[in-house]
């Protein structure tokens, strides 16, 4: 066993957002620069950056590093009604192929416990998707077993999403990350937990799940409305500022890049030059923002800048 790598944190590790009378709360495993620019964004290049330096350096990526910067976080979303958890990052003890996650010890539960709720306390937990940094606290280590870290939440999960990563599973495809499914998804279907959904589901009053595919085949976001405001929790659906102004650039972690391409055009053509909070699981705090058009692409202004 080992401690995680050290945090760069802008700021709290913690952060409030309300829209109505729902409040949606940060939790943040890590922030860093952690993945290789050239690598995760196969199109990267000094040509294309070039006119982006003076917002990438050094928020979003790492000259000396060549890394760009990632956050991993879950998010608190509590209602009148719920206490909902979306997205659960990496997670502590797991085995993984990628060294820094590897039987790692993260203080994620330390920060989640810090904000006044109990495992207990969690009505739902949403996936938007079902990679690792996404389902890792879905489970934890007890008497050398995996067992739901929340007891009495009904996990979300869609459909299409489950029946992926299943196969995927079954057909020994997850080489790059090592079989996650197996400790952070199946012993949640096995304490019978799951809640399998359309891709539309209505959550909870106000919270509606929005199809996003692409980077997975069932990825959704979530959109929340309420006392006239209105933001949406896209996950993966980009994951790096750059992809505002160059939304041509998939990840190599997306199971089909044209399709996330097409998923995210789309999405910022609708919602550029309005009022809805856009909340991507990966950008540096404060995380949430607004898409401004930016000559004939977009860009991305963080609430409260």
């Amino acid at each position: 066993k080992k401690p995680g790598p050290p945090n760069r944190i802008h700021g709290d590790q913690m952060f409030d957002f309300t829209f109505g009378d729902i409040t949606v709360t940060r939790i943040v495993e890590m922030e860093m620069p952690m993945l290789g620019a050239t690598t995760f964004f196969p199109e990267w290049n000094d040509a294309a950056i070039e006119p982006h330096r003076d917002w990438l350096i050094p928020r979003h990526f790492d000259p000396a590093s060549g890394n760009v910067v990632i956050n991993i976080q879950a998010f608190l979303v509590r209602t009148p009604r719920h206490t909902i958890l979306v997205d659960t990052c990496v997670g502590n003890h797991k085995p993984r192929n990628r060294e820094m996650f590897d039987n790692a010890l993260f203080p994620w539960m330390d920060n989640f416990l810090a904000l006044g709720v109990a495992p207990e306390d969690i009505d739902y937990v949403l996936c938007t998707h079902m990679h690792v940094d996404h389902v890792g606290w879905n489970t934890k280590l007890e008497d050398g077993r995996w067992v739901p870290t929340f007891p009495n939440a009904k996990y979300i999960f869609a459909r299409t999403e489950l029946e992926f990563w299943k196969q995927q599973s079954e057909q020994d495809q997850m080489t790059r990350t090592g079989d996650y499914i197996v400790d952070s998804v199946v012993p949640i279907l096995e304490a019978k937990q799951e809640v399998l959904v359309d891709m539309d589901h209505q959550l909870d009053d106000g919270m509606t799940l929005q199809p996003l595919p692409g980077h997975t085949p069932g990825m959704v976001g979530l959109n929340i409305n309420s006392g006239g405001a209105e933001a949406i929790l896209c996950g993966d659906m980009m994951h790096h500022m750059i992809q505002c102004h160059i939304p041509d650039w998939s990840t190599l972690a997306c199971a089909d890049m044209e399709a996330a391409r097409v998923t995210r055009k789309a999405f910022l053509d609708r919602y550029a030059d309005t009022d809805v909070t856009i909340v991507p699981s990966h950008f540096p705090n404060p995380t949430a923002g607004l898409i401004v058009p930016h000559g004939d692409t977009f860009g991305f202004r963080y609430i409260g800048e």
